[in-house]
């Protein structure tokens, strides 16, 4: 993936997709000085349980209730848009009531090590899970605003938990989906599952089993698991179609079933959360499958996407992204990757009319990410630092923007400035996860762009390793990013030496482990993270 693509959450494709930063910007917020990390995402109206993870889980038992996880961050787009257009629902609070709702910071005491036991990586992921810890579903934004008190009401109804349906789902060829197993399977927040999405050939097998198994009425469920399998697939084999191998005969299946769905607008707009996030890898693989249908394939697509921002199924923040799907489709679906000029001008006008409308603080969150989509896809840098820089005035979270704006300024050849805000991000950031985040992406820019400044790199390296220090820290995101600092690092020096540095950083990291409780699943493996020479 490019810079531009990884520098942004995607709020569409039947999911609220969690941010990763440096996959991920802006988000907005009334003006405030920034608050303690955890406080201001809290929908007033949901009633979060009041104790830690443990005592959540004993009440679910004691009332016999499923638990509801919300794993969120203050500077996370996504989790302000759901708190806009999901927890704001009078339907989603009343059926919330059946369930303990526990709202976990990710900056909070053991947020990050329960990340690790119910696999969750990105802001926002909501699972549901039994009082016994067992999976039942996860749940996605952006999928039409009529769903998700139906998507609770499936967690209510006594289902087995996800992994046992998938395990019978693979093992038994007779069994057949009841309408509340296949659309559990239709609906669940897939790509919020790092488990899944480490194996896409498995989970586009299983989505395809769904598929068959469903009820044959489920029309619109079994069309969801089509284009989730079909988009899973095309990412699959891109590269080697790019390199001229002929698609495997079930992504070339995928790709008629997608291609025949969308052209029944009946019931492509269904689903039309879900389709918009095939994205540019289906699109691209779709005319190297098949170039003889790609006039066709334009012609429906964006003939969705009209209907897809006026649907009013649909949040604005979804409906916006009918621009970003009508662009990226024309870029790979030309031969030169050139959209036309009245497709940039139609995107164009779409950004602008839904950035001229006045929202709230949380749903202009979504707004600007999914407009910071269409600006990454029309090639507007300009426009893009002016809509940054504006929501930078009024956030509670300015260093959010200032990484972003930083990739802007590194991209236009501004070295120094694209550092300097890094710096800053990271100086200003608030909470441990979150500044350990931040805090690599600044030392990854160094190693980017001042890789000769030895001294530089190796003060921010111990001062980041540093935000790590102290109990249940290095888990689920913070783990992975040390991993990724730790190989940027290694990357450096293997050319060029380094290596005082490197010792420097080894012995500060082995007097963080040392220092860590017995009780801290991670004390045994914390030396070997960043053992020396490990890549």
């Amino acid at each position: 993936m490019t810079i531009a693509k990884t520098a942004f959450c995607l709020i569409a494709a039947g999911v609220l997709a969690a941010c990763q930063r440096s996959e991920a910007p802006p988000t907005a917020a009334p003006a405030a000085t920034a608050s303690p990390a955890g406080q201001s995402v809290k929908p007033e109206a949901i009633q979060w349980f009041k104790g830690d993870l443990n005592a959540a889980f004993a009440a679910a038992a004691a009332q016999n209730k499923p638990v509801f996880l919300y794993w969120g961050a203050e500077w996370c787009p996504p989790c302000h848009d759901l708190k806009a257009h999901v927890f704001s629902r009078t339907d989603f609070q009343q059926k919330l009531r059946q369930f303990v709702p526990v709202y976990l910071d990710g900056d909070a005491e053991g947020a990050q090590q329960a990340g690790a036991e119910f696999s969750v990586m990105g802001y926002p992921t909501v699972v549901v899970l039994r009082a016994d810890r067992t999976e039942v579903a996860r749940i996605a934004g952006g999928m039409d605003l009529g769903s998700y008190a139906d998507v609770l009401d499936l967690a209510l109804e006594g289902v087995s938990p996800l992994p046992e349906l998938l395990r019978s789902l693979r093992g038994d060829a007779s069994l057949a989906l009841s309408q509340a197993d296949c659309r559990r399977m239709a609906y669940n927040a897939w790509r919020l599952d790092p488990r899944a999405e480490a194996d896409a050939a498995a989970l586009v097998q299983s989505l395809q089993l769904a598929e068959q198994r469903c009820p044959r009425d489920a029309t619109a469920e079994r069309d969801r698991l089509t284009a989730m399998a079909a988009s899973l697939a095309a990412s699959a084999e891109l590269k080697d179609v790019e390199a001229g191998r002929a698609p495997s005969p079930r992504l070339r299946a995928l790709l008629a079933s997608v291609q025949a769905l969308v052209a029944d607008q009946g019931r492509s707009i269904r689903v039309v959360d879900e389709l918009v996030g095939l994205g540019d890898d289906f699109f691209t693989v779709a005319r190297l499958a098949d170039s003889a249908r790609n006039a066709e394939l334009k012609r429906n697509w964006f003939a969705l996407m009209d209907a897809m921002e006026t649907d009013a199924a649909q949040s604005d923040t979804v409906k916006l992204m009918s621009a970003a799907g009508r662009l990226y489709a024309a870029k790979a679906l030309d031969p030169k990757g050139v959209i036309p000029p009245e497709v940039l001008a139609r995107g164009r006008g779409t950004l602008e009319a839904f950035l001229a409308r006045k929202y709230d603080a949380d749903a202009r969150s979504g707004i600007v990410n999914s407009a910071s989509w269409v600006l990454e896809y029309l090639g507007d840098d300009a426009r893009l630092r002016e809509l940054l820089k504006g929501e930078l005035a009024t956030s509670r979270t300015p260093y959010y923007y200032m990484a972003d704006l930083a990739t802007l300024e590194e991209r236009a050849g501004n070295k120094p400035e694209a550092i300097e805000l890094l710096a800053r991000a990271y100086q200003e950031s608030q909470g441990p996860a979150t500044r350990f985040q931040w805090g690599v992406l600044y030392v990854e820019g160094l190693l980017r762009m001042a890789p000769q400044d030895e001294p530089r790199i190796r003060a921010a390296s111990l001062a980041v390793l540093g935000e790590l220090a102290g109990p249940n820290r290095i888990h689920a995101r913070s783990r992975g990013r040390l991993e990724r600092m730790h190989k940027s690092l290694a990357g450096w020096s293997k050319d060029a030496g380094h290596g005082a540095t490197l010792t420097a950083i080894s012995q500060r990291w082995q007097q963080i482990c040392a220092a860590l409780p017995a009780t801290d699943a991670m004390r045994g493996e914390c030396p070997r993270l960043l053992a020396t020479g490990r890549t």
